[in-house]
């Protein structure tokens, strides 16, 4: 009995990982709105703004370009597709693995 193979992939598709730097601030306080009108502004403890580094992981992208200091990145097609944005200056570094196409996982 032959084993099961997978149909060969005409669509190409990545896994993307984004690392997005951000500037936190320790002992921020939040405000919560209780009425829409009302119009609060959020406190700040003093303390050391600190940078932290930020890690996304995308699985079976299908496009992913620039486009006014934006990074988009399509997962998937059809009605299930997402589309996911990062501003450019704040992205650190991005790594992109191709998924082999024959449907071998190794």
């Amino acid at each position: 009995m032959q084993q099961k193979t997978a149909k060969k992939s005409k669509r190409a598709l990545w896994s993307v990982y984004v690392f997005i730097e951000r500037e936190v601030q320790e002992g921020r306080v939040l405000t919560r709105r209780r009425r829409l009108t009302e119009i609060k502004q959020p406190r700040y403890i003093p303390g050391p703004v600190k940078t932290v580094i930020h890690k996304f992981l995308y699985l079976n992208v299908t496009k992913m370009y620039k486009k006014n200091g934006m990074l988009f990145i399509q997962v998937g097609v059809g009605k299930k597709k997402e589309l996911h944005r990062h501003e450019v200056k704040d992205v650190a570094s991005v790594q992109v693995r191709e998924y082999k196409r024959d449907g071998r996982i190794e």
